[in-house]
Parts: structure tokens; C-alpha cells; sequence
């Protein structure tokens, strides 16, 4: 008989507060909390998803109604401990708010927390989601939580913090989650390859985390996916194809072809190949933007694998082949693809035939636009004729500038009467010598 199998999100569930990933905050609190016995009637577990609220949440209650901890974790050996862990407990409920939200439940609710804990110390309620509640519920719900029995413990777990009513955020502690950050995530996808004996490489490893964005059960659920389409080997050259990146290639291309191709001929055949290959232009723009933004943070020295979300390897190229790019060139192209992008949402273009159609206008306009002199340039190239000019006239002898009222002639027969000169230069201007400028100072 096959056994039946456990998904790693669940497999690697942790059991004790060390094994917790980058949550230390949390976890630091409520085991000085749990030291020195000042536990409180109700805590909020904020934070985006998958990162290890409920996970917490149930090793408090563990750890509560242990019969025997040690160093400040439950043992997992006791019979409170295996029951909550099989989820059978009697005395830790969990309560999805998202489909218990009236108020007839929390009715209920009230009416069972006033019973003793049947086995440990503790009656603990895990309230999952608890922004879903209506309002009515929130109201049935605050005098428990303001007045609940000594016996009770509130653990609400949330995603939107800002749904919750005040009255009820000040009655109780909060906790934030934080989402963990890439080279964690890596660190703990490597781990558990090693664990599963799970061929890997560096990047493989790097889109893993990446797709997790922050999560670890989402880390985990890519990885299990990951294996199944790749019989286990979670190389980079594999993991690409499920990511559907397909590597900066066409973004390094694209952006040459608008640098350097004044007729935009080029940069439409781009789009028109990728049109053709059935490529989501869409989500290419997309793809672009960031990749613009990658290199405008590569060539600031600001390109840290948690700032870029581009393999190692990439990152390398963009330094070698766009060293010298102007940054205010790349800033003003990334502000004109995203004004693109934009568009392209607000439009809601009906087929990729369309889409086609508009980004190839936006093309030609994008390079007009890029052959258009900036205002920086504009004012430095005013200030090289000023410099020019001044430099012209600091490098005329003063013997040779005549006051202003007399005439001579140089030895082509030219006339050296600065007046007459003006006046020839603006003719129909009638001037007074006597307020002329004094050039010869």
C-alpha cells in the first residue's frame, strides 16, 4: 500500500519556537512572556502570508498547556502537545473567520469560553483571518476580549491589520510579521534539498526563494511543484522555463535597439518577433521595466541580491555591456516604459493583436522622443557657447579695440569703429556713443 504523501509545507512545519525562520521578534517576546509568566488574554498576529503566524500561534498553545517544557519550548512528547499537533485538541480551537464570521459564531464563541480547559491550563482560541469578521461580530466579540476568563487565551491571526476596530486592536498585544528575506529563503530551500537529497545548483536555489516573495509556505509550494515537473533536479536551466523567464537577452537587445537605432525599425521587429512567438507582450513591458530598474540600480552600486531580483549571473553582463550608459538616459527611459505599461492597464486591450499594435506606436514615439534634446542639454550646451564666446573675446589684444567714436583702418581696409559695427549689426537701431560701454577695461 502507498503511503500517502506529505507536502514540504507541512512535513518541515515548525514545532518549537527555534526553528522559526526570521521571525525573532516575535518569537523573542513571547518566550520572555512564557519566562516570566506574564501571559497575556489576547495577542494579533500580523502579517502577509506564509510567514509564520499560525505556525507560532499553535506552538504558543503547545508550549501553554505542555506538561513537561523544556528550555522554555513545549517537549512535543506529553499528551496536550501530540493532540494540538494532531489537531484533536480540546482545548485549542481553531477558527477560520472567513467562514465563521457571523455573529451567531462568536455568540457561540462567548458562550463556550466561560467552560474550564478539559485537559491543561489553557483554553486557547486561534481566530485565523479575523479582518473577515463583520462589524457586528467585532462588537460581539470585544467584551470577551475585554473581560475574558483567566483560563483564556485570543490568538487572532490577520493579513490586513487595518480592517480590525480599534476597540478591539487596544485590547489586545500585537506582533509583527515580517516577510523573510530573499537570502534567508534561499538559505532554507538549500537546506531542505540537502534534507530530500535534491539535486540543485545556485540558481535554482535563487528562483526558488524568489518565487516564494517573502513566504516560506509559498517557497515550499513552488519547491514541491519544482520537483514534480522536473523529477527532482532543480537547476536553473529547468527552474527558468517554469518561471517563464527567459533571461535578458531580449531586454539587453531591446534596449541597444533603442539606444542606438534613431529609425525604430529595429526595436518593432523585437515586438513583432516576440508577437510572434506568442509571448505575453503584457507582462514583457513589464519584464523590461525591471529590468531597466536593475540596471539603473547596478550602475549605482545599489544592485544587492535583495534589490535586484535577477540571478547572479545576469547581473554580472548588464555590468560588463552597459558600464558606460547615461543615467539620465535610463531614467528617463524607465519613466517613458512605465508610462507605457500604465497605459497598457488602463486601455484593456482586448487581444495581443492589439497590444501589438500599440506598443509598436509607442516605439516610433519613444524614439522621437529620445532624439529630442533634454533641457540638461540644452542648458549645457548654451553654457559651452557662453564659455566659447567669452573666451573669444578675453583673446583680443586691447590695443587693438579703438574707443568707441573713432575710425581706422586695418590692414585689409576694414573699418575698426566699434559703433559702426554695432550699428551695422543692428541696423535701424539708432545708438548714443556717449552710452557705450568702455571695452578697453
Amino acid at each position: 500500500m502507498i503511503e500517502n504523501h506529505l507536502v514540504l509545507s507541512r512535513k518541515y512545519r515548525p514545532q518549537i519556537f527555534k526553528d522559526v525562520i526570521y521571525q525573532d521578534f516575535a518569537v523573542n517576546a513571547l518566550q520572555n512572556a512564557l519566562k516570566s509568566g506574564r501571559i497575556g488574554h489576547a495577542y494579533i498576529f500580523f502579517g502577509p502570508r506564509g510567514v509564520g503566524k499560525t505556525t507560532i500561534a499553535r506552538i504558543l498553545a503547545k508550549r501553554l498547556n505542555c506538561e513537561n517544557p523544556t528550555e522554555n519550548e513545549p517537549c512535543n512528547e506529553c499528551t496536550s502537545c501530540i493532540e494540538i499537533m494532531k489537531g484533536n485538541s480540546n482545548d485549542v480551537l481553531e477558527i477560520d473567520a472567513a467562514s465563521h464570521r457571523g455573529i451567531n459564531h462568536i455568540r457561540e464563541l462567548r458562550e463556550n469560553v466561560k467552560f474550564s480547559p478539559m485537559g491543561g491550563k489553557y483554553k486557547i482560541y486561534i481566530i485565523d483571518e479575523v479582518h473577515m469578521l463583520t462589524p457586528e461580530s467585532f462588537n460581539a466579540l470585544l467584551k470577551t476580549l475585554e473581560e475574558p476568563p483567566p483560563h483564556v487565551v485570543f490568538i487572532l491571526a490577520t493579513t490586513e491589520f487595518h480592517k480590525i476596530p480599534e476597540t478591539i486592536l487596544s485590547r489586545c498585544q500585537d506582533f509583527i510579521f515580517k516577510k523573510v528575506p530573499l537570502l534567508n529563503l534561499q538559505s532554507y530551500a538549500e537546506h531542505l534539498c540537502k534534507l530530500e537529497n535534491i539535486k540543485y545548483d545556485d540558481e535554482g536555489i535563487f528562483w526558488l526563494a524568489r518565487k516564494g516573495d517573502g513566504s516560506v509556505r509559498d517557497c515550499l509550494s513552488f519547491m514541491e511543484q519544482a520537483m514534480i515537473f522536473t523529477d527532482s533536479v532543480l537547476t536553473g536551466e529547468l527552474l527558468r522555463k517554469m518561471v517563464g523567464y527567459t533571461g535578458i537577452n531580449t531586454h539587453t537587445t531591446l534596449l541597444t535597439q533603442i539606444l542606438n537605432d534613431s529609425d525604430y525599425i529595429s526595436a518593432i521587429k523585437t515586438i513583432q518577433k516576440l508577437f510572434i512567438d506568442g509571448e505575453d507582450l503584457v507582462k514583457f513591458v513589464w519584464d523590461f521595466l525591471d529590468f531597466l530598474n536593475a540596471l539603473t540600480l547596478v550602475m549605482e552600486n545599489l544592485g544587492e541580491r535583495e534589490n535586484v531580483n535577477l540571478p547572479a549571473e545576469d547581473i554580472r553582463r548588464m555590468q560588463n555591456e552597459f558600464s558606460g550608459i547615461n543615467l539620465e538616459t535610463l531614467n528617463y527611459l524607465s519613466e517613458k516604459i512605465y508610462s507605457i505599461y500604465e497605459k497598457l492597464l488602463m486601455l484593456k486591450l482586448r487581444s495581443s493583436f492589439e497590444v501589438k499594435t500599440y506598443l509598436e506606436i509607442q516605439m516610433r514615439k519613444l524614439a522621437f522622443d529620445m532624439n529630442k534634446p533634454s533641457l540638461s542639454g540644452v542648458l549645457e550646451r548654451i553654457n559651452q557657447l557662453t564659455q566659447a564666446v567669452q573666451g573669444e573675446i578675453n583673446s583680443i589684444p586691447k590695443d587693438s579695440i579703438l574707443k568707441v567714436g573713432t575710425v581706422e583702418n586695418d590692414a585689409h581696409g576694414k573699418i575698426n569703429d566699434v559703433e559702426s559695427l554695432i550699428k551695422e549689426q543692428f541696423a535701424g537701431t539708432e545708438v548714443d556713443s556717449s552710452k557705450m560701454p568702455d571695452l578697453g577695461k
